[in-house]
C-alpha cells in the first residue's frame, strides 16, 4: 500500500464515504488513478466500492456477521454497477437482502432523489447517511441472518408499489423462472416481486441451471437479467425468447 492509499483508507474511516472526484483533487491525480486505488483496496478487503466512491467495509458490520466469508468479486461488483446504472432519478425501488443486490444497492446514484425499500439490514447500514432515503421494511429477523421477513412484512409490502426491484436468486432455469433455496423467504420474494413495475434479478451465472427449493418467479414476470458473462449462449437465448433483457457486465 502507498502513501496515497493509506491516506485513503484514514478519509474513509473518517467519514461516512469518500468520493473519487474529490479524492482525485486532493492528491491532484487523475479520476482513474484513484479509482484504480480504491480497486485495489477493496481486493485487499479494506473497504467497499460504491457509485463514484467508497465507504470503510468496517462499517458492514451486519454482512461481516452475517456471511462472514463474503468477498466482494469483481464479477458481483460489475453486475452490481450495471443493475444500478437501470434507475433513473426520482425513481422508488426495492432491494432483497441478496449480496448482489446489495452491490447494486452500493452503486446507486447520489443526489438523485432515489428512494430505496429494503428487507436488508445491510443495504440499509450500506445506504446510511448517504443522500438515498431508505425505508426499512419491519417485520421478524431473520435468525443468522441480517434481514426481515414474515406476515407482518409482507403485509407491510401491500401497502406500496415500487418502479422496481432487484433481487438475487439460488437457483435459475433460463426455460422455468427464478428459485429460493429458503422456505421462509419464499412467500415475501413473491410478495416483492407482486409490488414491483419492473423486476429485475441480479445474479452470477454460476446460479443457473439449477433448481432451489422455491420458485418465487416465473419467466413472465422478469424485465431483466444482469448477469456476468459466464451466461450460456443457450441460457440467454432462452431468456431472450422470453421477452427479459439480459445485461451481461464486464
Amino acid at each position: 500500500m502507498n502513501e496515497r492509499q493509506a491516506k485513503i483508507i484514514e478519509l474513509v474511516k473518517n467519514n461516512n464515504g469518500i468520493n473519487v472526484k474529490d479524492l482525485a483533487g486532493l492528491f491532484g491525480v487523475s479520476q482513474m488513478t484513484i479509482r484504480r486505488d480504491l480497486d485495489r483496496l477493496q481486493n485487499k478487503g479494506l473497504i467497499i466500492r460504491t457509485h463514484g466512491g467508497g465507504i470503510s467495509a468496517g462499517k458492514l458490520r451486519f454482512l461481516q456477521e452475517g456471511f462472514p466469508d463474503y468477498s466482494v468479486s469483481p464479477s458481483k461488483s460489475a453486475i452490481g454497477a450495471a443493475a444500478a446504472a437501470l434507475v433513473s432519478g426520482g425513481q422508488t425501488i426495492a432491494v432483497d437482502s441478496g449480496t448482489t443486490a446489495l452491490s447494486t444497492a452500493m452503486h446507486l446514484s447520489q443526489g438523485a432523489g432515489i428512494t430505496v425499500a429494503t428487507t436488508s439490514l445491510c443495504v440499509a447500514q450500506a445506504l446510511y447517511g448517504s443522500d438515498i432515503n431508505v425505508l426499512l421494511l419491519g417485520g421478524f429477523l431473520r435468525k443468522n441472518f441480517p434481514g426481515t421477513y414474515g406476515p407482518i412484512t409482507e403485509q407491510i409490502l401491500k401497502q406500496f408499489h415500487v418502479d422496481m426491484l432487484f433481487i438475487g436468486c439460488d437457483g435459475a432455469v433460463s426455460n422455468d423462472g427464478f428459485y429460493t433455496a429458503d422456505m421462509h423467504v419464499a412467500n415475501l420474494e413473491k410478495a416483492m416481486v407482486g409490488i414491483a413495475n419492473q423486476v429485475v434479478v441480479v445474479t452470477e451465472s454460476s446460479k443457473f441451471g439449477r433448481r432451489a427449493f422455491s420458485r418465487y418467479a416465473t419467466l413472465n414476470q422478469v424485465y431483466a437479467v444482469v448477469t456476468d458473462n459466464g451466461l450460456s449462449a443457450e441460457d440467454r437465448a432462452n431468456l431472450e425468447a422470453a421477452g427479459i433483457s439480459v445485461i451481461m457486465a464486464t
